[in-house]
């Protein structure tokens, strides 16, 4: 099994399954993986990652992004919490 491909796969598609799962939140793909990075980093993600992050993150990261995503798409609250988490980090909450 290559988990790299794994990896770039989940990477790639959750992010769009989210984005249909949750249409009333108007999130692009990309948000779901500011949300999950940001929540994994502790920080806006590309204070500590280089771009793109798939290439550049930990195995352990790595790992953590796909879980928060596969989360996300059983349980909205924890989304949500996480993207106000990732909104603070980036300075943007009131």
């Amino acid at each position: 099994m290559n988990t790299t491909l794994d990896y770039k796969t989940y990477y790639l598609q959750l992010p769009d399954t989210l984005a249909q799962k949750y249409p009333e939140l108007n999130f692009e793909n990309h948000c779901y993986l500011r949300i999950a990075l940001d929540n994994v980093v502790g920080t806006k993600w590309d204070k500590r990652i280089a771009r793109p992050a798939y290439k550049n993150l930990t195995t352990e990261q790595r790992a953590l992004v796909i879980y928060y995503l596969s989360t996300y798409l059983d349980d909205k609250s924890t989304l949500l919490s996480h993207n106000m988490i990732s909104l603070a980090y980036r300075g943007k909450l009131g």
